[in-house]
């Protein structure tokens, strides 16, 4: 027998979706130019890349502290590998972030230490190896290579197209296969899970391998936007990476939500990110307003039947 899955309605974050863009229009109209809507759906691809990967974790009740080091250390990487290995580059970026979140699988299912820690200590072992590669941005270098990225099939941009590839492979983990419906299984009620044949550590570090395979490719793209790869890009990731999971309506307690919440998520942190630059709102002040918006929507989705104890 398996666990009852909870299902929340994708119709509550669409119409926040349209809320947010209608007030964002208001206070300036142009926010709706054709311009602005390229750049909020290419910041929100990236947003979508990390917290794709960031979603799976949290599905299973966990999370991923380590994505933006895993961004940052690609981007170095990628930057340096580019020229002299070609293509070679992506791969060995992407087995990068598979290597990492297979890692924190292991660390986490088989040490059997909480995600938050292992992960904030993956963290600062993964953050010192970029400082150790180079502590000081380095720029890109001329590669034909870079278009792959940054470059466009007529009106359709390159990474309009990633995002999309990247969206489908994880939906379909999610919706056909065995491994990504234990994933949520596992979420929401593990015991019950592993009394019905769910194996609990393999779940666990597949989905950790899916969250450094989307780190790697969002630190692909962002470098390659960038036309730089340094130590601390992808810092603010961590937190916008949790925000588009529970902002999309997945559940911190795991078992509710997934892949397309996480798109409808990654839509509106685009929007909000986007729409508060063009209001005049401080980059840092910014950062407040996330916060308590990570602290409104966990409140919301929170299964509080799930934690005996608040800790």
């Amino acid at each position: 027998m398996k666990p009852t899955v909870t299902v929340r309605p994708i119709s509550i974050s669409l119409g926040l979706f349209v809320a947010i863009i209608a007030f964002f229009t208001i206070l300036n109209p142009s926010f709706l130019s054709a311009y602005n809507a390229v750049t909020i759906l290419n910041a929100a691809i990236i947003l979508l890349a990390v917290g794709l990967g960031q979603a799976f974790v949290i599905l299973t009740g966990g999370i991923d502290l380590s994505v933006g080091s895993i961004m940052s250390l690609v981007s170095i990487v990628y930057m340096l590998t580019l020229e002299p290995l070609g293509a070679w580059a992506f791969l060995i970026v992407a087995a990068i972030g598979v290597a990492s979140g297979f890692l924190n699988g292991l660390i986490v299912s088989k040490l059997k230490i909480p995600s938050f820690i292992a992960t904030l200590g993956t963290q600062g072992i993964l953050l010192s190896c970029a400082y150790l590669l180079s502590a000081e941005p380095l720029a890109a270098p001329d590669s034909g290579l870079l278009d792959l990225v940054n470059g466009a099939l007529g009106p359709v941009q390159a990474v309009w197209i990633i995002g999309l590839g990247i969206y489908l492979i994880y939906y379909y983990v999610q919706r056909f296969t065995q491994i990504g419906r234990s994933i949520i299984y596992i979420g929401a009620n593990e015991r019950m899970s592993y009394l019905s044949g769910v194996k609990i550590d393999k779940g666990r570090i597949f989905a950790f391998v899916l969250s450094g395979f989307g780190a790697s490719i969002a630190g692909i793209i962002l470098a390659s936007t960038l036309l730089s790869g340094y130590p601390t890009l992808g810092g603010v990731y961590v937190l916008n990476s949790i925000a588009t999971v529970v902002v999309g309506g997945t559940a911190m307690t795991g078992g509710a939500g997934g892949v397309v919440n996480t798109l409808v998520g990654a839509l509106i942190m685009g929007t909000i990110n986007n729409g508060l630059t063009v209001i005049g709102i401080d980059v840092y002040a910014q950062q407040v307003f996330l916060g308590v918006l990570i602290i409104i929507a966990v409140a919301v989705t929170f299964d509080r039947k799930k934690v005996a104890i608040i800790k």
